[in-house]
């Protein structure tokens, strides 16, 4: 017998909506009813055949489940503050194509892409990103409303703080701590901890002056 699929909204829709909506529809957990984003110039159109609904004024008086389909920290932090200030019921998405072993923890409101590799015994915040082909080894632990980009390779037992950004393609070497909001350049090899509220580029990752 076939389970009855939820019905989730989507709050966001720019370019990560249509990541998120791909999601949905390959996973099959959720129906989707539609999107909400704050741009006006964004309402009553459409983002792969669901209407963008309206902005945060048109989720009064309704409780739904939500997934913030927006990639940057920042927004997702605020956004998510005033949905669950409101009540709202968050959901997950997960890649079929992705590889979740036993023992991992994924919080409420994340999201995990197309061949992300997440490891033994790892945790997931809340409203984290796990981006296309990221790989989270044994042991880690992600904060909540954290983004790691797409081809980042966290080895075995690394921590990273809330909402901080590992950019594209960066490595993070076994037992590694990495602050909270904190950037992590592309390309960038971490063989350091990283304090909170520090921006690190480079082979091997330094902090970036602010000139």
């Amino acid at each position: 017998m076939k389970t009855q699929q939820e019905t989730c909204y989507l709050f966001g829709a720019s370019g990560h909506a249509k990541v998120v909506i791909d999601i949905i529809e390959r996973e099959g957990r959720y129906v989707i009813g539609g999107l909400f984003d704050d741009n006006h110039i964004l309402w009553g159109q459409e983002v792969f055949g669901y209407k963008v609904i309206g902005g945060l004024a048109a989720l009064d008086g309704h409780e739904m489940k939500m997934i913030i389909a927006i990639g940057h920290n920042d927004i997702r932090h605020r956004v998510s503050r005033i949905l669950s200030d409101r009540g709202v019921d968050f959901g997950r998405a997960l890649h079929p194509s992705a590889s979740v072993s036993r023992g991992v923890v994924i919080g409420h409101g994340t999201v995990v892409m197309a061949s992300a590799v997440i490891n033994a015994d790892t945790t997931i915040g809340e409203h984290v990103i796990i981006n296309t082909a990221a790989s989270v080894d044994h042991d880690c632990a992600v904060g909540n409303l954290t983004h790691i980009a797409p081809g980042v390779r966290l080895c075995g037992g690394v921590t990273v703080g809330e909402r901080t950004l590992i950019g594209a393609g960066a490595v993070i070497i076994p037992n590694i701590r990495i602050g909270s909001d904190v950037t992590v350049g592309a390309g960038a090899t971490v063989i350091n901890d990283v304090p909170d509220g520090v921006t690190v580029v480079g082979i091997p990752a330094r902090m970036k002056k602010i000139t």
